[in-house]
């Protein structure tokens, strides 16, 4: 399941649908990073969310199957708590 939304975020309409549907905030934060990044909002998160499945440890993969049990829509779900993290700043 997360691995074809994964890979429905490389097609740009996709991308603006999920983006519409997202808590603005954090598509205002997300907008900044990929500006900062000089690159197009949908081509940022698309490469942000295929990031973090190709990078995250097993507490990231553990941390947000959580999100996905506890989801109405668990593809959403998914990727909104993955982008979070990508604005979020650590330490």
């Amino acid at each position: 399941m997360l691995g074809q939304v994964i890979d429905g975020l490389g097609r740009p309409e996709l991308v603006e649908g999920l983006l519409a549907r997202l808590d603005p905030g954090l598509v205002e934060a997300l907008a900044a990073r990929a500006e900062a990044a000089a690159m197009d909002l949908p081509v940022f998160v698309s490469g942000a969310v295929r990031a973090f499945a190709d990078s995250a440890d097993d507490e990231l993969w553990f941390q947000l199957l959580t999100v996905i049990r506890k989801a109405e829509d668990p593809g959403l779900a998914a990727v909104e708590q993955i982008l979070e993290w990508v604005v979020t700043e650590r330490q």
